[in-house]
């Protein structure tokens, strides 16, 4: 799983570059999953919104980020398949209060998002978090990880972030 900016490279993932986004500000993004699984597979990106010092998913032990998914994209890939999933998003409302900035609504692919979604101090340090979930036959659910038996037992699980910081409303 992957990110790209507005120009389908890793870099302008920000308007003017610059990652201190205002309210209204359109941001454009590029998600991409690759399916190396060699089977079908059920796939869901979880988006989820943090600060800093919220929990981030554990790679080492196969365990998602607590923080509740604000959105979410899900597809069946076929063994080999790309699958790339435009992610225009932007800030629609965030309050400051002491110092900490609070987002309260996003526009994620044309939908709004209103709630009280992360807050950060000084609006430093947001991040949107991606994992990315598979259908787990065995389970019969949804599972961050998997598990390979050879050579050794070994967990894995695919997620990745990007930062941002956040100007309240005027």
């Amino acid at each position: 799983m992957w990110i790209v900016g507005s120009n389908g490279l890793t870099e302008n993932y920000f308007p003017s570059n610059n990652p201190n986004l205002i309210p209204g500000e359109q941001v454009n993004w590029t998600l991409g999953v690759y399916n190396h699984m060699s089977a079908l597979e059920y796939v869901v990106v979880r988006v989820k919104l943090l600060n800093s010092t919220e929990i981030s998913p554990n790679e080492l032990t196969g365990v998602a980020s607590p923080v509740q998914e604000i959105f979410e994209f899900a597809r069946v890939l076929v063994s080999n398949e790309t699958w790339t999933i435009p992610f225009p998003w932007a800030i629609v409302d965030a309050t400051s209060v002491n110092g900490v900035v609070l987002i309260t609504g996003l526009s994620i692919n044309g939908t709004m998002i209103t709630a009280n979604l992360a807050q950060a101090a000084g609006g430093v340090d947001f991040r949107f978090v991606f994992e990315l979930w598979f259908y787990d036959q065995t389970a019969g659910n949804l599972a961050f990880s998997w598990t390979t038996t050879t050579p050794t037992p070994t967990t894995y699980s695919v997620w990745t972030q990007l930062w941002f910081n956040a100007t309240a409303s005027s």
